[in-house]
């Protein structure tokens, strides 16, 4: 089970995903999202650090993921 706080839950065909904004190591911005089950983690640098990131961009990212 993935902590819920600071978090932002979506749900992609079927399944619930989490997704938070957060620095890494180095200071650089990145979207980070973690399946419910902890069997996916998918890390991304922003599109553009002055857009808002969205619902829409991380199905969108998350549709890039499973189409490979």
């Amino acid at each position: 089970m993935v902590s819920k706080k600071g978090k932002r839950k979506i749900v992609y065909e079927g399944k619930i995903f989490y997704w938070f904004v957060r620095a890494n190591d180095e200071g650089m911005l990145r979207i980070h999202i973690i399946s419910e089950d902890k069997k996916t983690y998918l890390e991304y640098p922003p599109f553009d650090s002055e857009v808002p990131v969205t619902p829409s961009y991380i199905r969108r990212l998350l549709d890039e993921y499973f189409s490979e």
